[in-house]
């Protein structure tokens, strides 16, 4: 995980590079499982992602003094300062969001009044996830996060203090409360979602897809494990509940997600998988077309602005080949050098045209405009 040394002027270090959204979408998982394990704790995440770097990689490497003085090159570490200046320019590639006037009051106000904000059942382990609390109000009309919402609701406990009082810590079941999953929403102007990884966002769950594939994130309780999960996949249908009931009062299994597709999977080949409080379900679509909602009745996103692109690495070999072909022999016709068939000596093969028709020929048209 070596990096050449950079000059210790900020000439030397340029900008991060970018990541197209595939590569984004990919990294989005394991990071949103990464933010869960640490209890949305940024100091956690951030302590643990720089003692990766100090642990497995030379970024806390710097020359010997010796060899600086001496002028001997290497490749391992880091010119002294220069790893802090590489987090500048990553930090300031991005622009900081200002909080909407209000927003932070209103949220205060929240906080004030538990009566008004239903939560999930607390525990020893996740009480510092109390201002995560919101009313149902405030999350139909605030904008989403990176992080699915646990669609468990604490129902009318949180607003009877006696049935608080008549539940007993040890009967409750360890609910976290999550991030809303409609903040940061937008809408165009027929109310359909803005897509983002082209995919959107309902109250219960998180969506991105490809041509060939639904990811479907769903906010789930951290100490259920897969266990205890029944999830049901069928070619038009989807089903994921608990085995028990989570919520005290609560005599059938909680369901976090049932309904009809919107379109047709192949269920042998889609998955399932928990981590660090995120049900990741992976539909493996049946027709390769991009989907306007998961389950029918959801909010749907615009597809008109969904990114229909495709890398080269997504078609099989013998298609690569050809997209390849044809991007050389273009790249070589605007620079004027011979094609592929040419530098291999083949005859260029021209398919036949209807009697009367003939192809243009470009030194034919560049000699009648040189006349001219």
């Amino acid at each position: 995980m070596s990096l050449p040394i950079p000059s210790t002027s900020n000439v030397g270090i340029s900008a991060p590079p970018k990541l197209d959204p595939r590569q984004t979408q990919a990294m989005d998982a394991p990071l949103i499982a990464l933010t869960q394990q640490c209890n949305g704790d940024l100091r956690q995440l951030l302590f643990a992602f720089f003692s990766f770097l100090n642990r497995r990689t030379d970024f806390y490497l710097i020359p010997h003094p010796d060899d600086v003085q001496e002028g001997v090159s290497t490749t391992m570490g880091f010119a002294e300062g220069d790893a802090e200046k590489l987090l500048l320019a990553a930090f300031r590639q991005f622009p900081l969001r200002r909080i909407p006037k209000g927003v932070a009051a209103r949220k205060a106000g929240i906080a004030k009044s538990p009566a008004s904000a239903p939560s999930a059942p607390k525990t020893d382990q996740t009480t510092s996830n109390a201002t995560n609390t919101t009313t149902d109000k405030t999350t139909t009309t605030t904008k989403a996060n990176s992080t699915p919402e646990s669609s468990i609701d604490a129902g009318s406990s949180a607003d009877d203090p006696k049935k608080k009082q008549d539940v007993s810590s040890s009967d409750r079941d360890p609910v976290e409360s999550l991030p809303s999953n409609m903040k940061g929403i937008e809408y165009n102007e027929d109310g359909l979602q803005i897509p983002v990884g082209n995919g959107g966002s309902t109250p219960r769950y998180k969506w991105t897809q490809t041509l060939e594939e639904t990811t479907v994130l769903i906010g789930i309780p951290n100490n259920l494990r897969g266990k205890d999960f029944d999830v049901s996949l069928t070619s038009s249908k989807i089903s994921v509940k608990s085995i028990k009931p989570l919520l005290p009062g609560q005599s059938t299994p909680h369901v976090f997600v049932e309904g009809t597709l919107v379109e047709k999977i192949r269920p042998a080949e889609s998955t399932w998988t928990v981590e660090g409080g995120v049900m990741i379900v992976t539909l493996d679509k049946l027709q390769k077309k991009f989907w306007s909602t998961v389950v029918e009745g959801d909010e749907q996103i615009d597809t008109e602005l969904v990114d229909s692109r495709r890398h080269i690495s997504d078609y099989d070999e013998a298609t690569q080949a050809q997209l390849r072909k044809i991007i050389f022999d273009q790249t070589q016709y605007h620079k004027g050098l011979p094609s592929s068939d040419e530098i291999l000596g083949k005859p260029s093969v021209i398919p036949p045209l209807p009697a009367g028709v003939e192809y243009i020929d470009k030194k034919k048209l560049d000699e009648v405009e040189k006349k001219k």
